[in-house]
């Protein structure tokens, strides 16, 4: 190999990855499936709209982010949006009038729009057909001019175009990027939304340094991602000028340049990427949500595999509870010797069981304490939850939370409080208190509601009384348990939608609640938010993908604690299509069908939250029974 390994490849599309007349060739498919093959990243960025470039997705199989509006628009395959870079509002009218005047046609796009004054205007039909996209047509852009995501001016004079680039850069170079993405289009984007700046965020977002990215283009806008990237190639059919930036040249689109490019100079410097780049858990870390494990045993400490997650799987956190805890003792001898110890010294029971957990979930929180660290105590943490007995006994709970946090000495431990009516009092003294607190067994959007009403109290008390506001938390929503509940009373074309369409609802009640003036006053104060953590997360359904809910609850700034078999498996086969809307997305639809069949949703959700307390009560009385008969086997056996 000569020159720097490559990991991956950014690709222009028209012109370059497609034909002149917008065709996927059948070769260029295979050169995109060989690139992944030998573990390469392939994605694209166009000055397309994201509805322009959906046709490519599914043919070439894309997972990874992609780049619209020459960046303007981070995307995913499902087209959900992940980034949106807009022109300032006070320039676009002047960039208008400036294009107008060189006597081009515009059109005007938003992240989700494209507007234009005549259907019949050149170009216009040749892009709608393209692109399977109609635009709106508008008498004036005056009522428009807002949220601008690109603005094309369009002529068949080339000279025409290129004058008014010239023009466009001089006038509002420092605020815009303004360059040619064909010889009839001129692109005004975002000062930050051109290829060169894609490079730099896709290269951040891998993690792989520029010089292990290659890329292909055509146009002059090509021309600043070529600069950066370890390996540029122009295509055939370019400029001379942009065939002279590049460091080798191809053939046409025409004649297979792409595939052409990828075969002769791409594949043979390629190297796999990083397997966290490549897997879907890398990938939801770097969206933005953290994945915390819902399990704990010695045997997974001892063994390094909890350290194998962190490191391979992008593990930033842990939970715990009693049926997992009563699952690890009674079938481990790890914890026998313990046991043995913690008998002699007269412990039995409940106190022998917190003793062994607060060991185990230190040595925990010991290895994500750097994690804590780097991200300032938003992420890097474990969680332990008081006594199920005392989900309806408020004073105890309270009492409860505060030996067990003191116990365990550790700044990134979690004490869990259920958000029963009788527990929120206590997770709103616990905050006051000043101790982290992981609010669970929520269902609902109210559930959801009462949580986060109950931290701001403690948080808001901290204020009053001149203490630091800094506490964390996390509510703790369950997803699967809603179509575990229904899956035997509704028809078969709802099943395995409710858990889904519930959290899709409390999402959008999260957001809502994140931007409100009294939380922003909280921050302003110097509190941190309360995330949202999607819990019960396993696919109970053998018929359904097993990783139907993480796929399904992909969203920036939340946390999905993951059952270990869901964990290996979405490492293993999951793919990420899209993140959660903010809106909520179809969420009321589908519970209005669930309404239709019967389901009353909230005597559900409280009906949920009760069997859960139960289930918990039943584990706990399970486990105090295995340490019960742990201790009577050891204890006759010395």
């Amino acid at each position: 190999m000569t020159g720097n390994p490559i990991s991956a490849v950014l690709a222009d599309v028209d012109g370059t990855l497609v034909t002149n007349a917008k065709v996927l060739t059948e070769r260029a498919i295979q050169a995109v499936n060989q690139l992944r093959d030998r573990g390469v990243v392939f994605t694209i960025c166009s000055g397309r709209s994201p509805r322009g470039m959906r046709m490519i997705v599914e043919p070439l199989r894309l997972t990874m982010p992609m780049a619209a509006f020459n960046g303007g628009v981070i995307f995913l395959p499902d087209l959900s949006v992940l980034d949106v870079r807009a022109i300032p509002d006070y320039v676009v009218p002047a960039i208008v009038e400036s294009i107008q005047s060189h006597g081009l046609d515009v059109w005007i796009y938003t992240a989700t729009d494209w507007y234009v004054l005549s259907r019949t205007a050149p170009r216009v039909d040749r892009e709608a057909s393209t692109i399977q996209d109609e635009p709106t047509v508008v008498t004036s852009f005056d009522g428009v001019l807002h949220d601008v995501v690109k603005i094309v001016g369009v002529s068949d004079d080339h000279d025409r175009v290129a004058t008014a680039e010239t023009a466009l850069q001089q006038a509002f170079g420092t605020q815009v990027s303004a360059a040619r993405s064909q010889p009839y289009y001129l692109d005004v984007t975002h000062l930050t939304a051109n290829k060169g700046q894609v490079i730099e965020r896709l290269s951040r977002y891998l993690k792989i340094a520029p010089s292990a990215v290659a890329t292909v283009g055509d146009q002059p806008s090509d021309i600043l991602m070529f600069k950066p990237s370890g390996l540029s190639v122009a295509m055939g059919n370019a400029s001379e000028h942009v065939r002279s930036q590049a460091l080798h040249v191809s053939t046409s689109c025409e004649e297979e340049g792409f595939a052409h490019a990828v075969e002769q100079f791409i594949l043979p410097r390629a190297v796999p990427a990083r397997r966290d780049v490549l897997k879907a858990t890398g990938q939801l870390h770097r969206l933005g949500q953290s994945l915390w494990l819902d399990n704990i045993t010695r045997d997974l400490l001892s063994q390094g595999t909890l350290q194998h997650y962190i490191d391979d799987l992008s593990v930033t956190g842990l939970t715990s509870n009693p049926t997992i805890f009563e699952q690890a003792i009674k079938t481990s001898s790890s914890y026998d010797p313990a046991i043995v110890a913690k008998l002699g010294k007269g412990k039995t029971d409940e106190a022998l069981f917190f003793e062994l957990a607060i060991e185990d979930l230190s040595r925990a929180a010991d290895l994500f304490r750097p994690i804590y660290d780097r991200t300032n105590g938003m992420d890097g943490w474990v969680s332990l939850e008081v006594s199920p007995l005392l989900a309806y006994d408020t004073a105890t709970t309270i009492a409860a939370a505060k030996s067990l946090f003191a116990s365990a000495a550790r700044p990134n431990l979690m004490i869990k409080i259920p958000g029963t009516p009788e527990g929120l009092p206590a997770i709103e003294e616990a905050i006051f208190a000043g101790i982290p607190i992981n609010v669970t067994l929520l269902f609902s959007r109210e559930h959801y509601f009462a949580a986060a009403e109950a931290f701001l109290r403690g948080v808001e008390r901290r204020i009053d009384a001149g203490l630091t506001p800094d506490v964390a938390s996390v509510a703790s929503v369950f997803v699967s348990r809603w179509d575990g509940a229904v899956a035997a009373t509704v028809p078969d074309g709802l099943r395995n939608q409710l858990g889904i369409a519930m959290a899709k609802r409390t999402y959008k009640a999260y957001r809502a609640v994140l931007s409100s003036p009294r939380w922003q006053r909280v921050y302003n104060a110097g509190g941190r938010p309360q995330r949202l953590l999607w819990a019960s997360t396993g696919t109970k359904d053998p018929k359904v993908s097993d990783v139907l809910y993480i796929k399904a609850l992909a969203a920036p700034f939340t946390v999905n604690t993951i059952p270990e078999p869901t964990l290996n498996a979405l490492f293993d086969h999951g793919e990420l299509s899209g993140i959660l809307p903010a809106n909520g997305g179809d969420c009321e639809e589908v519970l209005a069908r669930f309404t239709a069949a019967g389901v009353d949703l909230r005597a559900l959700a409280a009906r949920l939250q009760t069997d859960g307390a139960a289930s918990f009560v039943k584990s706990w009385h399970s486990l105090m029974a295995v340490i019960a008969s742990k201790s009577a086997t050891l204890t006759s056996a010395t």
